[in-house]
């Protein structure tokens, strides 16, 4: 399901994402960016505030927005739109859109991410999915920034596959 719901919004990542291809951005990253928050989108919807169209397209607006800034001003990530894979809560199935992801979805996500990234990476992307800037991921984890970085980048590039 949520590979649908991908599906449907990808020309419109694309779209926003070559905004950004005369500024020097990896253009696939922001593209990234986009299709991760899709995800966001789909867990913090409130059907009584927007429809979900209105609400995916900004929240595909601000990620690759807010992307392009960390690029350009130190890779800080917003808290506000970033939330832990383990703390997903599935918004109410009967939005107009009725291509929501069912719980189970949401468990073989989390499943396969611990598959595919290693142990170390898995701490970095979740760490990262909750807001930590590089710099406090590093603290936290008592690594190098460079190590983040390059972790985010191999997720990346496993995420592509």
């Amino acid at each position: 399901y949520l590979q649908t719901l991908i599906n449907r919004y990808m020309p419109y990542i694309i779209s926003v994402a070559a905004k950004y291809k005369s500024c020097g951005c990896d253009i696939d990253d922001l593209i990234q960016e986009g299709i991760l928050s899709v995800f966001s989108a789909v867990k913090s919807y409130d059907s009584e505030k927007a429809s979900f169209r209105t609400f995916v397209t900004l929240c595909i607006n601000r990620s690759i927005n807010d992307q392009f800034r960390a690029i350009n001003a130190g890779k800080r990530i917003p808290d506000n739109m970033i939330t832990a894979i383990d703390e997903v809560i599935l918004p109410d199935e009967s939005n107009p859109e009725n291509i929501f992801i069912e719980k189970e979805s949401y468990n073989d996500l989390a499943v396969t991410l611990k598959k595919n990234l290693s142990e170390f990476e898995y701490k970095v992307f979740s760490e990262f999915l909750s807001g930590s800037s590089y710099n406090d991921i590093a603290d936290k984890l008592n690594i190098s920034v460079k190590s983040v970085d390059n972790a985010l980048k191999r997720i990346r590039s496993k995420f592509k596959k």
